[in-house]
């Protein structure tokens, strides 16, 4: 993953939502709920949060706070309720980029 994002600046190392805008989704666009970017931020939170496995990382994305999944950018449902990515979700775009 990193080798795609190439150098990083020093000056924006804590804004990395430029460099995961520009990775390919390798998705097919139909069904997607989630931008590829949103569910790569909640990964590198996870992961500099401690987490070390895919079931770690959708468990704290649940446990996140919801001005937190907001800024990520993890949208909210006609509902108006918030949901993060489950693990299969998180697995399969781990898997295919």
């Amino acid at each position: 993953m990193l080798v795609k994002l190439g150098l990083l600046d020093s000056g924006r190392i804590a804004d990395l939502r430029p460099y995961f805008d520009s990775v390919p989704d390798p998705r097919a666009r139909r069904g997607r709920w989630y931008s590829l970017t949103a569910i790569l931020l909640v990964c590198a939170c996870a992961a500099v949060s401690g987490a070390r496995s895919i079931d770690e990382l959708a468990e704290w994305g649940q446990r996140a706070s919801t001005a937190l999944l907001t800024a990520i950018g993890i949208r909210r449902h006609l509902l108006r309720w918030r949901r993060t990515p489950a693990p299969a979700t998180i697995g399969r775009v781990l898997g295919g980029c």
